[in-house]
């Protein structure tokens, strides 16, 4: 039987390489406390702007709002507790959260559930001046992917992708949607960013409400790592004689 050469032994090889890594990846959770079910905001960093009436608040679905009293939705699917933005006047807020992709990460994915209740009936209003309720009219919410080194208002540099802009275009109390963002090509150099939910209102009241946030990463398991390590050295070996 002819023997095969070294580059197609080569190439066999990394095609079996590749199906064991896909099959040997293992789903890592990056977010802490993504559905809040603590009771806290362990994991979370809570950033008013100076001067803001209210803040970010841990509630259950489908009761009012902790200041202004206001119905929200159930949601089968949140357990006990979610995040909502809740005042009694004007005001910016923002909710982040740092994580870390590890290098060789594949099919990175962010997802979450959200309503936005505007009560004045006037939002979507974006405002030039970004997330800063003294620029007047402003009223919106916004989802983003931030650099780690951008600050909890940041709306320029600091941004790398912008996932939600706007306002839920319903009835109050909104429901829940579900959203799903592939961010693999985002963060495909591994590090560190940052996740940020914010909003702005200087209208009347506005509830800006989070649950069941997660990013998943893709990571290939350190047995297969190894295996193929180990097979790429005996091929390597195996030229070496040859040659």
């Amino acid at each position: 039987m002819k023997q095969a050469t070294v580059p197609k032994l080569l190439a066999s090889f990394l095609a079996s390489a590749s199906i064991m890594a896909v099959s040997g990846a293992q789903a890592t959770q990056l977010l802490t406390n993504g559905d809040f079910e603590t009771g806290n905001f362990a994991g979370w960093t809570v950033t008013d702007l100076a001067g803001s009436s209210g803040s970010w608040f841990i509630d259950t679905p489908g009761t009012t709002t902790p200041v202004s009293s206001y119905a929200t939705a159930a949601n089968a699917v949140g357990g006990s507790f979610y995040a909502v933005t809740d005042q009694g006047g004007p005001g910016t807020h923002a909710l982040t959260q740092s994580f870390t992709v590890a290098p060789g990460a594949s099919s990175v994915f962010f997802s979450f559930q959200m309503f936005a209740n505007d009560q004045s009936g006037a939002a979507p209003i974006i405002n030039a001046a970004g997330l800063d309720h003294t620029a007047n009219p402003n009223q919106h919410i916004r989802v983003d992917l931030l650099t780690v080194a951008a600050t909890a208002f940041d709306t320029g540099a600091g941004v790398l992708a912008n996932f939600v802009l706007g306002d839920d275009a319903g009835v109050n109390p909104n429901p829940f949607t579900s959203y799903l963002f592939d961010i693999s090509a985002l963060v495909a150099g591994g590090g560190t960013y940052q996740i940020r939910f914010a909003e702005v209102d200087n209208q009347l009241f506005y509830q800006m409400g989070v649950d069941n946030v997660g990013i998943t990463a893709q990571v290939p398991e350190p047995a297969t790592l190894a295996l193929l390590g180990l097979g790429l050295v005996g091929l390597a070996a195996s030229r070496r004689r040859k040659q």
